[in-house]
């Protein structure tokens, strides 16, 4: 199954979800799952924010590969679920490829609903705050997926 977390940059909440469910997946043994993330308004290459990096690095999680890549069409289309981080996000999903409407989801739809802040330019702590919204909802998708 291939999993696609989208923000706007590529650079903070798509690839946290990204780096820990791929842990998750690691960890439970879980090698049928590929993860992977895109930006709405990103280009390709980028590297992983220093709050989010210092976020992952507390969970032994290494981001130092990670690489950002833009939002298109056949990337929504090769995916089986989409899971964005904003309602706006989904909407920029579904502007590129509506028939992935069905697949397209909130992460915070796994844990009480809403969008996830942005953190951008924030402090460790902002991210780090921003990280523990997301957690039980990775946390929630990986249970649902798993079984």
């Amino acid at each position: 199954m291939r999993i696609l977390f989208v923000c706007t940059g590529n650079s903070c909440r798509s690839p946290m979800a990204e780096l820990y469910f791929d842990d998750l997946c690691r960890r439970a043994g879980r090698r049928d799952f590929l993860v992977g993330s895109a930006g709405t308004s990103t280009g390709d290459g980028g590297v992983i924010s220093r709050g989010a990096a210092s976020v992952m690095r507390a969970l032994n999680i290494d981001s130092s590969r990670f690489r950002s890549r833009c939002l298109t069409s056949a990337l929504a289309g090769e995916s089986d679920l989409i899971v964005a981080m904003t309602a706006s996000h989904r909407q920029a999903v579904l502007a590129l490829a509506p028939e992935a409407a069905g697949r397209t989801h909130l992460l915070l739809d796994f844990d009480g609903g809403g969008d996830v802040p942005d953190p951008f330019g924030g402090n460790d702590a902002c991210y780090r705050a921003v990280f523990a919204r997301m957690k039980p909802a990775l946390e929630n998708l990986a249970k649902q997926l798993f079984r």
